[in-house]
């Protein structure tokens, strides 16, 4: 019989999400985080993983870019630029 702390699983938080994870992280819909994404309201860039060029966004990133007001993309480039994160 196994025991009760042997049962315990981890949870593993994920560092890089897709778009229905950002949407999720800022409690919109996935098309209206395209939408914002497209025409710059979304801060953080996208990152292009590997060969599947499947757009990822970098969950510290989102955050802090929520937590500095959700700036545009223009500003929170600046922004990020004065700082060293």
């Amino acid at each position: 019989m196994i025991a009760d702390a042997e049962k315990t699983l981890v949870r593993i938080e994920p560092v890089l999400v897709g778009v229905e994870g950002g949407a999720s992280m800022l409690g919109i819909s996935p098309t209206a985080f395209k939408s914002l994404d497209r025409t710059g309201q979304i801060g953080p860039m996208p990152i292009e993983l590997g060969i599947c060029r499947r757009r990822l966004y970098c969950v510290s990133e989102l955050r802090r870019w929520a937590e500095a007001g959700c700036p545009t993309r223009e500003k929170w480039q600046a922004i990020k630029d004065e700082k060293i994160f």
